[in-house]
């Protein structure tokens, strides 16, 4: 027998009860990659007519589960399963040229269009080689020709390269190979050239995007109206109204982020039901029908959630304001929980791959959560925010029904607040590893400042669309005003202590007592942690991209909260442009430098003299060091670990920051590992020539910028067991120097290049270190020297 109120829930919700069924069927196919077989397709279709005779609500669930199980089969094959993936998946390089034939459409970045890049569905494919096209439809993102913006829809032929995005090179980085199948896009084209072979006038997709993109457009000059000058308030207006987030600036974002209310800061669910409250309370005043507005009203928040990206979240909210409108003019009562499970039907029959994105299942799982336990913490609480049951209400004063109401709304936002967070808690923690407590109170602030903003940026459209400039900018003035205390408010909540900290999830913690792990950064850049037991380090700190997309997500996924230390080698902003962040966020307490930096003649902004505004040089944060002298990088236990400057004296002072950059020698228990940063050949000429004791087990370096390095006498002197190198293959003067590629060859040592085996784990223990790449599961083992030969100096 099922429980009374189970069965009274599935009675109220029977979309609900369908939705969860279709989850199950696409979970099923996604985990195991069902493929779409005909037997599959005949089992929906007989599932389907056996709950279609004598319908029944549990008849339909496993015609559901069977249903989108096919449906999401179906999906994968076009995706994961498509023929032009697999086969640059063959290639060598995961390239390869060919001429396509296909329709091109502008490429939507967030809400904006992307003039140098477009979107294809393609028809026939030409392969380098070959003669003849043969028939492969498939989407694909195009990189346009420098310079070819689209002009035009029609049918294209383009000539380029295919390859496919490339899989995350560190652990906890964002995965954007497994986004862009889930997004529908199976590979990238760079177009070398392209024409039009059949113009397409009428194509309805092509000027719906363009449109809504002339659309964002107006509203971003008629809520920038006045503000002009006041360009972060301006952006934070911009972003709540259309979720351009990253014109605000990191700073900005992170603040919201920090404080567990970026949900506020970019278009979702809660901006949608904003806008219709009030667009429905224009129409209420205009004098409309309930059924012409009820109309009205569904059309506007279709187009807004369009307009600003077709968001999850948004898509999921106008689906519910639709159903919720219809339902009363059918004579129905839409019960949130049954809306939701309709809206979750309507997404996964448009796209299945909808429900393995975050967005999707924070925006579900949220609401869920809002829908289930709101309404009866709200009624734990009436105790407190109600009347006194004792006092009858027509006696009750102006004052204490002021009073009550008061606590009623504070109640009320207190409770959604909770059940809003209790409902993400799950999620947020499986996808960022993250918990931020503050925002139970941060909401509490932050959504009804955020309610008046998004009041105030559709009034100020209507003034707008009517010509009232007055009434727009007096508007959009109030609204900078409530920008500037939202980003204060977020700001002050996220410094609260433990407003947010990450939580180390993994289900298989290393063993080692000593990790170090070496990453793979774009541009020349450098960073590399190391654990040893309960204390962190980082050696270099990438730039300020590198540290949000790769560096801190690694952190985060270690829930690592602060760092012992931070050791920078130069001043070169791609090793050290992230410092003043990791400062902020890590809580670093202690900076180590060579004696010459900040280098005296750094402009103000750079990076160094960014960092000497939060730490002065040479104070108790701050530590300078000249050669031979030693930094200890946490407790002896488990393994007693130090640095040792090697470079540079006091008298290698040079313009170029390579040619002065801290070179290390790391000592973990027996094992030596050679830190070399960017030293070229200067820095390893006079390495040489004063005889340091180079002899180690592990060789790390990145590239000099503007000089030979990687020399042969230097690695002879050293006789590495592995060499671990950077490697940037779109930039000539960071390439992996051949004759180093050609030594190692020679020499049998293993080579790391962290440009093709992505970032590497040195797992250190007593007796050995294992290397191990993160991209191609490259694995090294390294033996530190007996006690006999450490003691003869070799």
């Amino acid at each position: 027998m099922k429980p009374e109120w189970f069965q009274r829930w599935q009675q109220t919700n029977p979309l609900a009860v369908l939705a969860l069924a279709a989850t199950a069927g696409l979970l099923v196919a996604d985990r195991w990659s069902i493929t779409p077989s005909i037997w599959l397709g005949g089992a929906a279709m007989g599932a389907l007519s056996i709950a279609c005779w004598r319908p029944k609500l549990w008849k339909f669930v496993p015609a559901a589960m069977i249903g989108f199980a096919y449906v999401h089969a179906v999906r994968l094959g076009e995706t994961y399963a498509h023929p032009l993936r697999e086969r640059l998946l063959m290639t060598a390089d995961k390239s390869q040229r060919a001429t396509v034939q296909g329709r091109l459409f502008p490429w939507q970045d967030g809400v904006e269009l992307d003039a140098a890049r477009a979107g294809a569905e393609i028809s026939a494919v030409r392969w380098e080689g070959s003669d003849a096209f043969e028939r492969m439809p498939a989407r694909v993102k195009v990189v346009l020709p420098p310079g070819t913006p689209l002009k035009e829809p029609g049918v294209y032929e383009m000539t380029g390269t295919f390859w496919l995005p490339r899989p995350p090179m560190s652990p906890g980085q964002f995965d954007g190979a497994a986004y862009s199948l889930r997004m529908g896009w199976v590979a990238v084209l760079k177009a070398d050239s392209l024409q039009v072979i059949k113009p397409e006038p009428m194509s309805p997709k092509f000027h719906l995007l363009r449109w809504a993109e002339a659309s964002r457009q107006w509203i971003t000059r008629a809520l920038s109206l006045g503000i002009e000058d006041k360009t972060r308030d301006n952006a934070v207006v911009l972003a709540m109204a259309l979720g351009a987030s990253s014109a605000a600036g990191d700073d900005v974002e992170e603040a919201f982020r920090n404080s567990g209310t970026l949900h506020v800061f970019a278009v979702s669910g809660l901006h949608v039901v904003m806008v219709a409250t009030v667009m429905g309370f224009l129409l209420r005043l205009l004098g409309l029908g309930r059924a012409r507005a009820a109309a009205l009203l569904i059309v506007m928040v279709f187009v807004y959630a369009y307009v600003t990206g077709w968001r999850p979240s948004a898509a999921r909210a106008a689906f519910m304001i639709a159903i919720v409108l219809t339902a009363p003019l059918l004579n129905r009562q839409a019960a949130l929980q049954n809306s939701l499970g309709a809206a979750a039907l309507m997404l996964f029959l448009m796209d299945t791959h909808q429900l393995f994105l975050a967005g999707f299942q924070l925006s579900f799982g949220v609401l869920w959560a809002i829908a289930i336990a709101a309404t009866w913490l709200m009624d734990q609480a009436r105790w407190w925010s109600d009347l006194d049951p004792f006092l009858p209400a027509v006696l009750a004063g102006r004052r204490q029904r002021g009073e009550a109401w008061a606590r009623g709304w504070g109640a009320s936002m207190l409770c959604v607040s909770l059940a809003a967070w209790t409902g993400s808690l799950p999620l947020i923690l499986g996808h960022f590893q993250t918990v931020t407590p503050v925002a139970l109170i941060a909401n509490c602030v932050l959504v009804p400042l955020s309610s008046f903003c998004i009041t105030f940026a559709c009034l100020s459209l209507c003034c707008a669309a009517v010509g009232f400039t007055f009434g727009q900018l007096a508007l959009n003035h109030l609204n900078a005003v409530l920008a500037q205390w939202m980003v204060a408010s977020a700001a002050w909540f996220a410094a609260l202590p433990m407003a947010n900290f990450h939580v180390d999830l993994r289900h298989e913690k290393p063993a080692a007592p000593v990790e170090m792990r070496v990453f793979q950064l774009p541009g020349g850049g450098a960073a590399n942690h190391l654990r040893n037991g309960g204390s962190n380090w980082m050696l270099d700190c990438g730039n300020a991209d590198a540290w949000r997309r790769v560096v801190f997500p690694y952190l985060r996924e270690q829930g690592i909260n602060k760092l012992d230390g931070l050791i920078l080698s130069h001043g070169d902003a791609s090793h050290v442009g992230a410092a003043p962040l990791a400062l902020k966020a890590m809580e670093v307490t202690q900076l180590h430098t060579s004696r010459h930096e900040p280098w005296r003649y750094d402009p103000p902004f750079s990076s160094l003299r960014q960092l000497s505004l939060l730490a002065p040089p040479g104070g108790a944060v701050w530590r300078r060091h000249g050669i031979d002298e030693e930094i200890y990088m946490g407790d002896p236990a488990p393994l007693l670990v130090t640095a040792t400057v090697l470079h540079p004296q006091a008298a290698d002072v040079h313009e170029k920051a390579d040619d002065r950059g801290l070179v290390l020698m790391i000592r973990v228990g027996q094992m030596r590992v050679l830190w070399l940063g960017d030293a070229g050949f200067m820095t390893e000429k006079r390495l040489l020539e004063r005889q340091v004791p180079l002899r180690c087990e592990l060789v790390i370096r990145n590239q000099h910028s503007a000089d030979t390095s990687g020399l042969p006498e230097l690695l002879l002197a050293a006789r590495p067991q592995a060499v671990i190198s950077s490697n940037d293959a779109w930039l000539v003067e960071e390439h992996l120097p051949e004759r180093l590629r050609a030594f190692c060859a020679k020499q049998g040592i293993p080579l790391f290049d962290l440009g093709a085996c992505g970032s590497v784990s040195i797992r250190v223990e007593a007796e050995q270190a294992r290397l191990e790449a993160f991209s191609n599961g490259q694995t090294a083992t390294i033996r530190p020297p007996d006690p006999g030969e450490l003691s003869a100096g070799k």
